[in-house]
């Protein structure tokens, strides 16, 4: 469980500073995400469908799609999904974190975006679903 802990930390230090950019950029994001495969080797990696403004679901479902085929195929080892949520009243950036080791958890990172600056507030993390590797 501690390689897990391990390797999706690395996918989330990559995966929150390039969502918090989206959001300064543009106040929004589409979910994306990063995966590892089993060389250690981190791949980012989004979705895109037909529709030119498609929903924040059906691309988290097609992104959760391939990295379940992914570790089916014994391909990756880790991976990781970020989305923009609301929770508790806040604007938040979700990321789920998923390992072959069965480590699963969600981190929020609560955000407000001012005219100019993008404000973290107090992260915090709950059991995730371990839908990834099953």
């Amino acid at each position: 469980m501690e390689q897990g802990k391990i390797d999706t930390q690395k996918l989330f230090d990559s995966v929150l500073p390039l969502a918090q950019q989206f959001l300064l950029e543009s106040e929004e994001f589409f979910p994306f995400g990063e995966v590892m495969k089993r060389n250690g080797e981190q791949v980012s990696l989004s979705a895109q469908l037909e529709d030119e403004r498609p929903s924040s679901s059906d691309l988290i479902e097609l992104l959760k799609n391939h990295y379940i085929q992914s570790a089916q195929a014994q391909d990756i080892i880790a991976a990781s999904l970020a989305y923009d949520v609301k929770i508790k009243g806040s604007d938040a950036i979700a990321i789920d974190l998923d390992h072959v080791s069965g480590y699963s958890v969600t981190v929020f990172v609560p955000y407000e975006l001012t005219d100019d600056e993008l404000v973290i507030g107090k992260m915090f993390t709950i059991k995730g679903k371990n839908q990834i590797f099953k």
